[in-house]
C-alpha cells in the first residue's frame, strides 16, 4: 500500500490512503481510527510519518484528536477557497442546502455605510443558511435597491450571487475582515444550539468587474462546520 520508492514522500501516501478510507466508509463520521502504533504497524512506517499524516488531516478537517480517547472521523465541513457563492459551495459537495430569509425591506442607507453607497435605498436581507438541517451561517446583506429592482423572498433562497448576475452585476472580486467572536446566548438561539460551538464573523465588500461595490455583507459562521481557505501571495517587485 506504501511505495517507498516512490517520489511522493510516505507520509503523503498515507495520508492519502487514510483519506480513501474514509471516503469509502471504511472508518464513518465519528469513528475512532486505528491507533498511531496500529497504524504504525499496518503500514510498516514509522510512528512520526503517521503523526505527521494524521496531523495533516486534523488541520483539514477531516480528523479530530481527543485526548485520551483516540482520533475520530469528522463530519464534513463546508470549504471554500475561491470566489463562490455559498450555495454553489455546498450545492457541489452534494450536500442539502436550505436558506430562511428572515428579513427583507427597503431602508435608507445606514450611516456606517454612506461612504460605500451614499445616501441611496438599500435592501437589508437576512439570511439563515441550513446545511443537512444543521444552521451553519447567517448572513446580513445590503443591495441598492436600484441593482435588483422588486425582491421578493423566494428569490432570496436561492443563490444571490446568480441573482446579481442575472441583473448585471456580477461578483469579481471581495475586501473581507475575519474576526473570531464568541457564542452568546443570541447566537445560540440564532444557531438552534445550547452549548458553545467557535464562530467566525467576516465583513465582506462585494466589486463587480468595474470596480463598483455591489453588496456589503456582514457573515457570521460556525467554524466547527466551515472552512474558508486563504491564499496570499507576495506583490511582485517586493523586497524579500
Amino acid at each position: 500500500m506504501i511505495d517507498k520508492n516512490s517520489p511522493i514522500p510516505v507520509y503523503y501516501q498515507l495520508k492519502e490512503d487514510i483519506k480513501n478510507k474514509i471516503d469509502i466508509g471504511v472508518w464513518k463520521v465519528g469513528q475512532c481510527i486505528n491507533s498511531e502504533r496500529e497504524l504504525s504497524d499496518h503500514y510498516s512506517v514509522s510512528r512520526m510519518t503517521v503523526r505527521q499524516a494524521l496531523g495533516e488531516l486534523v488541520q483539514e478537517g477531516l480528523l479530530i484528536r481527543e485526548k485520551g480517547k483516540g482520533t475520530f472521523v469528522c463530519e464534513p465541513k463546508v470549504k471554500q477557497k475561491n470566489m463562490m457563492s455559498f450555495s454553489e459551495l455546498v450545492n457541489k459537495t452534494g450536500r442539502n442546502l436550505k436558506t430562511k430569509v428572515t428579513v427583507l425591506e427597503v431602508i435608507d442607507t445606514p450611516e456606517e455605510l454612506v461612504q460605500i453607497f451614499s445616501e441611496i435605498k438599500l435592501y437589508r436581507i437576512n439570511r439563515v443558511r441550513y446545511v443537512d438541517e444543521e444552521v451553519v451561517a447567517n448572513e446580513e446583506v445590503y443591495i441598492p435597491c436600484e441593482y435588483c429592482g422588486y425582491l421578493n423572498k423566494n428569490q432570496l433562497e436561492e443563490s444571490l450571487f446568480k441573482l446579481l448576475e442575472s441583473k448585471g452585476y456580477g461578483i469579481e472580486s471581495c475586501e473581507s475582515s475575519l474576526v473570531a467572536i464568541i457564542m452568546n446566548d443570541e447566537l445560540k438561539e440564532l444557531f438552534e444550539i445550547n452549548e458553545q460551538v467557535p464562530l467566525l464573523k467576516s465583513h465582506n465588500i462585494n466589486f463587480n468587474s468595474e470596480g463598483k461595490v455591489v453588496y456589503v455583507e456582514d457573515a457570521i459562521y460556525r467554524s466547527d462546520k466551515y472552512i474558508l481557505e486563504i491564499n496570499i501571495s507576495q506583490r511582485e517587485g517586493q523586497v524579500k
